[in-house]
């Protein structure tokens, strides 16, 4: 669908990428203006945008192999930690996909999904919103069951006791979730009103720091490793 001027927003896109072809592409977009694309750790690291052309989105394309991709999306973050990452990838494993949203990832896309996939996901995280495939629920809730001795269970209590004091209510909310309850289970569980949980688990979004569901899984499932490999 071909945006008017009327309703169109122009998104200043950073492109990390050692394809050109992608540039060549979203540069045709109306809505999308690249102002710059790298294509190597030294050109990141000496990255210096003036506050006049900082990026609303930043496209992450680690199509290819990035010897140091994990070194380059902690670098991202740290540079511009406020705007949102879209990776471009061809992996749709799990860790690839756990570790893009445990270092604050905003949009994660498979390049099977084409270009137009890509774009819709600049927009959405250019407008706040994070884009996650849709398996991604089913996928943490898998990395919580638990097994054998109750390994997991031990390192989930350490996780959430790493991140910081939950009260009793919380707890439970917490081991709720992983669970993969939603909230009207969680509310018929609790005797609490839905209202009620919506509040609960708005207040533990800000306390942990992050926006959403998938991203306080993906947070607590980074610590119960730590935990199980410590």
């Amino acid at each position: 669908m071909k945006r008017t001027g009327e309703d169109m927003k122009l998104i200043k896109l950073l492109i990390v990428s050692k394809q050109g072809g992608v540039k060549a592409i979203l540069e045709k977009k109306e809505d999308i203006k690249v102002i710059r694309a790298i294509g190597s750790v030294r050109e990141l690291s000496s990255l210096d945008v003036s506050a006049a052309i900082m990026p609303d989105v930043i496209l992450f394309d680690v199509r290819l192999s990035w010897t140091h991709g994990h070194e380059m999306m902690l670098m991202l973050k740290e540079k511009h930690p406020s705007i949102p990452i879209v990776i471009l990838t061809a992996y749709p494993d799990d860790h690839y996909l756990i570790e893009a949203i445990a270092h604050g990832a905003s949009g994660y896309v498979l390049q099977n999904g084409g270009i137009e996939q890509v774009v819709e996901a600049i927009r959405q995280c250019a407008n706040g919103q994070i884009i996650y495939p849709a398996s991604i629920k089913g996928l943490l809730m898998r990395k919580f069951q638990p097994e054998g001795i109750g390994q997991e269970n031990v390192a989930l209590d350490k996780a959430i006791e790493s991140l910081g004091s939950f009260s009793k209510r919380e707890y439970e909310l917490l081991i709720l979730l992983t669970e993969g309850q939603t909230n009207q289970q969680i509310s018929k569980k609790l005797y609490l009103s839905i209202g009620t949980v919506k509040n609960y688990i708005s207040r533990l979004y800000k306390k942990m720091n992050v926006s959403n569901r998938p991203e306080l899984l993906a947070l607590l499932y980074n610590y119960q490793n730590r935990s199980m490999k410590g």
